[in-house]
């Protein structure tokens, strides 16, 4: 990680096709070891460069500029100007661990004090749960890209995104039996409704907010359940990509209707498990011993 980091240094956006490029003439890459591959496919060279750029961005040290290209940022400036002479996870983790705290969950709880045993450190986690921990950490990551991309679509579209995840949730059937989707004008705070089955027996009304920064305040959850008043409205859903104030967290619990809060990691969550928006790469297939078949008595 630290050589990409100087190498950003000079402040140019570079993508990851040279970043690969470079790092195999600062480490003196082989041809051999650049044809080594995971089990399933894949090469590891590319892989271990692809997630020490992720790692880099979800620490804030770079930030993405378009599609696979990375710009330092003035946080990557100055931890080069402290002079590191390496740049491991784990100091990541300890400096950075709660700028994304939910990409850097899985190896948090793995890091200890420095006078922790090494070989008690090494063996402390099963093969099984390493699987789980990569999968999640994998899975935060693209969570935090797919947010990144949400939070650029136009609102209009935004707005037709929740609504499909919504029918893939299984909401009304079909998109077009299932939802409609408000216009700007006179839409009343309210940006969709979906049937909750699909014979249309009760409505969900929908609030969708694509918002890039600041927490959504107790005043917008006011603002969405007045407008449910004039329909009589008794259930709702208020999706953003940002995420909500304590205190309006605490409103919605306590509002008259049944209102659900969905915040934008939780909508990028839902986005995989209903898989909108993302497709799969690879099933790898863990298996265990079949007991029936060699129970022979």
């Amino acid at each position: 990680m630290l050589p990409i980091l100087e190498w950003l240094k000079d402040g140019a956006v570079r993508t990851n096709r040279e970043a690969r490029a470079k790092m195999i003439e600062v480490f003196h890459i082989s041809q051999e070891d650049l044809e080594e591959k995971f089990s399933k496919g894949g090469s590891r060279y590319d892989g271990r460069v692809n997630w020490a750029l992720t790692f880099l961005r979800q620490a804030g040290l770079t930030k993405a500029q378009g599609r696979g290209r990375h710009v330092i940022t003035e946080e990557g400036k100055k931890l080069l100007s402290e002079g590191l002479t390496s740049l491991t996870e784990k100091m990541l983790i300890a400096r950075y661990g709660n700028v994304n705290p939910q990409f850097f969950y899985s190896n948090r709880k793995k890091a200890k004090p420095e006078n922790t045993d090494k070989d008690h450190e090494d063996h402390a986690v099963d093969p099984e749960e390493s699987i789980h921990d990569a999968v999640h950490q994998m899975e935060e990551a693209l969570i935090s890209e797919l947010l990144e991309r949400v939070k650029k679509i136009p609102p209009s579209d935004f707005e037709k995104l929740v609504v499909e995840l919504l029918v893939k949730m299984g909401y009304g059937g079909s998109m077009e039996d299932a939802a409609t989707i408000t216009k700007y004008s006179g839409d009343e705070g309210i940006d969709g409704i979906i049937k909750e089955d699909i014979l249309g027996l009760d409505s969900i009304y929908i609030q969708a907010k694509r918002y890039s920064g600041e927490a959504i305040g107790r005043p917008v959850l006011q603002a969405f359940v007045g407008a449910l008043s004039p329909h009589h409205a008794k259930k709702g859903v208020f999706i953003t990509t940002s995420t909500f104030s304590h205190q309006a967290i605490e409103y919605a619990k306590a509002a008259e209707a049944r209102i659900i809060l969905i915040d934008g990691h939780q909508l990028c969550k839902y986005m995989l498990q209903f898989n909108l928006g993302v497709s799969t790469r690879e099933v790898i297939e863990i298996k265990t011993i079949d007991s029936d078949y060699f129970d022979f008595n």
